[in-house]
């Protein structure tokens, strides 16, 4: 009975160790970044461990709000994206809404050219100066997703 118990385990922690590297090849990755204004709808800045972002904003409209206080104003846009990291790089297509009452950003997308060609990433990021507006927050590549 113990040899039975033994191989299970064995066969058991086999298979953790050929599932954690699915897991692993297929998890997120998420990307620390700032990036500030230096043009009308146009960001850059630095991304991961010496990296750079950049981003071109189009296609802006603005809902809801209170026209006499300028609260609740949320904008939505569509955003390209330019992302290099560790030696890759990537251009990806991006929907995204500003809410002006919160100074957060919310994008979500796919990579359209270069490292991770069709995954789909998410970018959250908040205000933290305004002269220049500038951005903190991570893009998030989903791996998995990728072709």
């Amino acid at each position: 009975m113990r040899k039975i118990f033994a191989l299970v385990v064995i066969a058991l922690a086999a298979l953790a160790v050929s599932a954690s590297g699915v897991s692993a090849s297929s998890s997120s990755i998420v990307i620390p970044f700032e990036k500030h204004a230096v043009g009308p709808g146009h960001y850059v800045g630095t991304a991961g461990d010496g990296g750079t972002i950049e981003m071109q904003v189009y296609d802006s409209r603005f809902t809801g709000g209170d026209p006499e206080t300028s609260d609740h104003w949320v904008q939505h846009f569509k955003a390209t994206l330019q992302l290099t990291v560790g030696g890759q790089s990537l251009t990806a297509a991006l929907d995204g809404q500003f809410n002006f009452t919160t100074r957060q950003t919310v994008l979500n997308g796919v990579v359209l050219e270069g490292w991770l060609s069709g995954a789909q990433i998410h970018e959250e990021a908040q205000v933290v100066g305004f002269s220049p507006l500038t951005f903190v927050g991570t893009v998030t590549v989903m791996r998995g997703s990728a072709n």
